[in-house]
């Protein structure tokens, strides 16, 4: 009985592939089938196309000639765009770079009574961070790195290996540009 189930489907599956093999078609390109097409509606619709063309010819033809230019009351009213300026990117001054969290904090402490004795115009605030290895000490806020470089100029009297940092400030305590920094007279 397995074996009469097993000749039956073989000869259904022969049968299926068979049928399958005669009943396709050979295909033709697009092309090729529109060429034919357009051959035989082409004879019919030679009239209309030709007045289409003129149509079409004569439309393109006038909007490739149309000028458009702006009147001159308008060009002199200028858009500008307004550029957005982050205000917590800025400058400070390191002075400090070390594997030592108490030296970072002395240092943090000497700058604090510095400054309070010796520079008039601006009190600089201290930041003491850790960032992998080291312990950083920064100082200051300022937009502008000219008036960074400027301050750093007194800060390396006291502090040697003081430098300019690109960093994120605190938009507030950034000093005015009128703002004159200096050391105090004796």
């Amino acid at each position: 009985m397995k074996s009469i189930s097993k000749i039956l489907l073989n000869l259904l599956f022969i049968g299926t592939l068979l049928v399958s093999c005669t009943s396709s078609h050979t295909t033709t390109s697009d092309a090729d089938y529109g060429e034919s097409e357009n051959s035989e509606s082409a004879s019919e619709d030679s009239e209309t196309s030709d007045s289409e063309s003129v149509l079409i010819s004569s439309l393109s033809d006038t909007y490739s000639s149309n000028n458009n230019e702006i009147p001159d009351i308008y060009s002199r009213i200028k858009k500008e765009r307004e550029v957005e300026v982050d205000l917590t990117k800025g400058y400070r001054i390191q002075v400090y770079s070390g594997q030592d969290v108490f030296e970072a904090d002395t240092i943090a402490s000497r700058f604090r009574a510095w400054s309070d004795t010796t520079i008039t115009g601006y009190q600089a605030e201290t930041y003491t961070f850790f960032k992998t290895p080291y312990y950083r000490v920064h100082v200051g806020d300022f937009h502008s790195r000219d008036r960074a470089l400027s301050f750093s100029k007194l800060v390396k009297r006291f502090f040697r290996d003081a430098w300019v940092v690109y960093d994120t400030v605190n938009p507030y305590l950034v000093p005015d540009d009128t703002t004159k920094i200096s050391l105090q007279e004796l």
